[in-house]
């Protein structure tokens, strides 16, 4: 009771805080209107920046993961199209995000998902390009209302992929009025700042803004609003060009946070990549700090070169973004083997988890629809094999004599120790019940946006995975009668070995080809001889109706088991 009392004082003592600091906001930009349009021009471009996203991951259909996922097998494709594909969706998170997702779904390896990594942190610079080269030199107010009409209107009134153009649309429009505030604000805001006195007279000055540019993207969660903040600042004469080089240096390392967070609640494999994306941005931010003056000087040699004016800041600020990312990839790309072996060790895989704990059902792989598949995919497979072992306790054979290699008669008939098989109902809930429960949780937490043919395989493995639960339960049911008739001098000791070995036989086809249809087949023969037997034993009178009716609900429940092993016949 104490200490639900002092969790709830501290509750109500943080939101009086975050009362407090509301209210001392809205006095600040009350009185401030050149501070108010600032972050008016902030907020509609990080709404923007959501809206893009998401259109773009609706768009796609899964064409952009999949993209993504075939570029990983070389190291220079996947840097290629990691910085293509970021240039295109304008975001480094979004495809950082994705490879996190491949790589806890298993789908890549480390060193690709590495090197699609650096790819995305080259093509985060081309933000910095757009806004300098057009969004401050033109009146992107002019176009940002048609944009924000349609964008509007569309998402109101559309569905499916047309929908998705209006977000894009939507998304577009606040962003261009989100840089227009922001420019608006700047220009307002004449005397705001006042970092003249620090630019460049003493070098911890530097570090300083470095730490302000990490700050400003961390809280914001975006690169691309801090660069979009330095880039007006220096436009209007309001930040020197130093300062604002060590701010862009900053950002980088601030666009960090992303893949840590996600990497929190994700699995090891999430925190690998994480590990890899702090380590690139850290190296690559120490190089450039410490060699911040020769590549401004390098800046301004290719700036002259290329026929940029000499007061042209912003596009050497986008220069010097992209010159410094180019010189950290030349710098990892030869370290990438090594940097993913160091964070193998230093994030080892579990050595052995609990049976029923899932391997690939990370969070991050929910965000997005081809990782969420491949994950509950693999996971299906685990609970598979689980279910063939299980199986052949069920059928009383040791799983190494029925999968991987045709079962023998002489194993059926071997001598059967009762107490030597655990009961199928107690490693059904040990093995298969948990892991069911968490692939079925998983699956019902899916909500990206599906392709037809992604929606049809989620389905198609969802009824599978039942399925094969179904039959286990039915194993559970025969392993009983199994063992009360194993004594070898049963009635039903022969038909039962017949049965066992056609069971396992057709468990060896299904777990050799999982779309196997024949698998009923050897089951079907033993049926039909020992219903011809069964009637020939009663007329002789070796059998008695009692056994007989019991070995009927043997092959009855055998049937029921293959059934639903195989599942439904596939729609014309």
């Amino acid at each position: 009771m104490i200490g639900q009392g002092v969790a709830t004082a501290l509750l109500s003592r943080r939101r009086q805080l975050e009362g407090l600091g509301l209210t001392a906001a809205a006095a600040l930009l009350l009185a401030r209107l050149d501070l108010a349009t600032l972050a008016a021009g902030l907020g509609l471009f990080l709404w923007g920046m959501n809206h893009l996203q998401d259109a773009v991951k609706r768009l796609s259909g899964g064409t952009l993961d999949r993209w993504l996922h075939a570029a990983t097998g070389q190291t220079a494709r996947a840097i290629g199209v990691g910085a293509l594909a970021t240039a295109l969706v304008q975001s480094s998170s979004l495809v950082t995000l994705l490879a996190m997702s491949f790589l806890g779904a298993g789908l890549v390896a480390l060193p690709g998902a590495i090197a699609l990594l650096f790819g995305a942190n080259l093509g985060t610079t081309t933000g910095a390009w757009l806004i300098a080269a057009f969004g401050l030199r033109f009146d992107l107010a002019t176009f940002a209302m048609p944009f924000l009409a349609l964008g509007l209107l569309g998402s109101r009134l559309l569905q499916g992929s047309r929908a998705g153009i209006a977000g894009l649309l939507l998304g577009v429009g606040l962003l261009f009025l989100g840089i227009d505030f922001m420019k608006l604000g700047f220009d307002a805001w004449q005397d705001g700042l006042a970092l003249d006195s620090l630019a460049g007279e003493r070098f911890w000055h530097w570090p300083l803004f470095v730490v302000f540019g990490i700050i400003a993207t961390v809280v914001m969660q975006s690169s691309h609003a801090t660069l979009l903040i330095i880039l007006a600042a220096l436009a209007s004469g309001q930040l020197p060009y130093l300062p604002a080089l060590a701010i862009a240096i900053g950002a980088n390392i601030g666009t960090t946070i992303t893949a840590v967070l996600g990497a929190l609640a994700a699995g090891f494999a999430a925190r690998r990549l994480a590990g890899a994306h702090v380590v690139f941005n850290l190296v690559t931010a120490c190089v450039a700090l410490a060699l911040l003056v020769p590549l401004a000087w390098l800046v301004d040699l290719l700036a002259a070169m290329v026929g940029l004016a000499e007061t042209a800041w912003p596009l050497k600020l986008a220069l010097f973004h992209t010159l410094f990312n180019v010189l950290g990839i030349v710098l990892m790309l030869p370290l990438i083997p090594r940097l993913a072996g160091a964070l193998e060790r230093l994030f080892p895989e579990p050595g052995r988890l609990p049976p029923a704990q899932a391997r690939y059902l990370d969070t991050t792989a929910l965000q997005h629809a081809d990782t969420a598949l491949a994950a509950i995919e693999q996971e299906c497979r685990r609970l598979d094999r689980r279910a063939y072992h299980l199986l052949c306790a069920a059928i009383l054979m040791p799983s190494g004599e029925v999968i991987g290699h045709p079962p023998s008669q002489a194993v059926a008939r071997t001598p059967i120790d009762p107490e030597g098989w655990p009961a199928v109902n107690a490693r059904y809930h040990e093995r298969i019940k948990p892991l069911l429960a968490e692939i079925l949780d998983f699956y019902a937490r899916i909500d990206a946006p599906l392709t037809a043919s992604q929606q049809a395989r989620l389905e198609s493995l969802h009824a599978r995975t039942l399925r094969m639960v179904e039959a286990v339960r039915f194993g559970e049911v025969l392993q009983r009668s199994l063992l009360r008739h194993a004594a070898p001098a049963s009635p039903l000791r022969e038909a039962h070995d017949d049965l066992r070995l056609a069971l396992a036989e057709g468990l060896n086809r299904l777990a050799s080809d999982p779309e196997a249809r024949d698998i009923t087949t050897p089951l079907d023969e033993v049926r039909r001889h020992w219903q011809q037997e069964l009637a020939e034993r009663l007329r002789e009178h070796r059998l008695d109706p009692w056994h007989a009716s019991s070995l009927m609900n043997d092959l009855h429940q055998a049937s029921r088991l293959m059934a639903a092993l195989v599942g439904p016949p596939p729609p014309a």
